[in-house]
């Protein structure tokens, strides 16, 4: 697919399946996500992946963290909490690595970490796949963040599924771009 459609088509898919990336594919979108703007090179990302049987014992962590922050959780929430990582056969973790003394914002290194993680959704896209962004709770929670060993200078920006496309969605209808840009001075 040409790069500039795959850009302005792209949506999350509903729906991933196998097969995921093979190691190969999966190292390629990584190489990607490597090339995202990087003021002064540091490098502020970090990545993880996780798949196959990881996905089950990483559900078991969701879900023992959201029962110790709503303990009177009914089982059928905390069910769903535990099948989250179960949703595609790859999750690639995404982490900003803060750099204190750099001279650069932390901020910056966060946007990095987060360009980053656009780059792994327009490279799987690019190599056949489908990739959905998410995050929520699951990024600032500390027993999470204990078990995937995410360090005091790091911050979960996305947990990105991976996998093949069941059934692709629409893309919404194209808006219009003078909605959006405004020149300046007016």
């Amino acid at each position: 697919m040409d790069a500039y459609e795959a850009l302005v088509t792209r949506v999350s898919p509903a729906l991933l399946e196998e097969p995921a990336p093979d190691q190969e594919t999966e190292n390629k979108i990584i190489a990607a996500a490597l090339r995202a703007p990087d003021h002064k090179r540091l490098r502020p990302w970090r990545f993880i992946s996780i798949r196959g049987e990881a996905r089950g014992k990483l559900g078991d962590i969701f879900a023992a963290a959201y029962r110790k922050k709503l303990p009177n959780a009914s089982p059928e929430v905390i069910a769903r909490e535990k099948k989250k990582p179960l949703r595609a056969p790859l999750i690639l973790v995404v982490l900003a690595k803060i750099v204190e003394d750099a001279n650069v914002p932390a901020s910056d290194q966060k946007y990095s970490a987060a360009a980053a993680a656009q780059n792994i959704i327009l490279a799987s896209e690019a190599l056949g796949f489908g990739a959905v962004w998410k995050t929520g709770d699951a990024a600032s929670d500390p027993l999470i963040r204990e078990a995937l060993g995410v360090k005091t200078n790091e911050e979960i920006v996305a947990y990105i599924y991976i996998g093949t496309v069941k059934a692709r969605p629409n893309p919404p209808g194209a808006l219009d771009v003078s909605e959006f840009l405004k020149s300046w001075p007016a």
